[in-house]
């Protein structure tokens, strides 16, 4: 879609679309400031749902594929010891280090798309906050157990003319 027909990042479209939701969502990147409406928050969501899929294929394969071997004396002893000392990194190190290639490179890919994506998901997250007329500081929720509820009816709630206040002046 022609990107001059769309306001700018930051101001909310309401007639977003499925496939501009992906481009703004990149040029958003690190805006913070503003608002956007609800179509262009949850077309990015299935944009994410899509793309997490087609990524952990390769991860998906090499696990359902996958055959463990039995540890060795020396890591049972490693584990038994971590487990009885509620240490997780041996048991993490055992898991990754013993999964097949394949699965090894999906999980690495979908870590990499995770963290590339993990900005412009805040900057987009606290712009749909302010849509709702609240701080873009509730996008901190997420960290909280079970805050990540909460956030998601917020991000659901309609927009709310008041969180114009939010607008970037121009």
């Amino acid at each position: 879609m022609n990107t001059s027909t769309q306001p700018p990042v930051g101001t909310p479209w309401h007639h977003a679309t499925f496939p501009a939701a992906w481009g703004r969502f990149w040029r958003g990147y690190l805006v913070f400031r503003g608002r956007a409406a609800r179509p262009e928050f949850w077309w990015w969501g299935l944009w994410w749902l899509l793309l997490t899929f087609v990524v952990q294929i390769p991860w998906a394969i090499g696990v359902l594929t996958w055959q463990p071997e039995q540890p060795t004396a020396e890591q049972t002893a490693t584990l038994d010891q971590a487990m009885t000392s509620f240490n997780p990194f041996p048991v993490w190190g055992y898991l990754l280090s013993s999964l097949p290639p394949v699965a090894a490179v999906g999980l690495a890919l979908y870590a990499a798309v995770a963290l590339a994506a993990l900005l412009p998901w805040m900057s987009l997250a606290v712009r749909r906050l302010h849509d709702t007329n609240r701080s873009g500081w509730w996008v901190l929720l997420y960290l909280v157990p079970f805050g990540n509820v909460v956030l998601l009816v917020f991000l659901t709630l309609p927009s709310d003319d008041r969180g114009a206040r939010f607008d970037v002046a121009r």
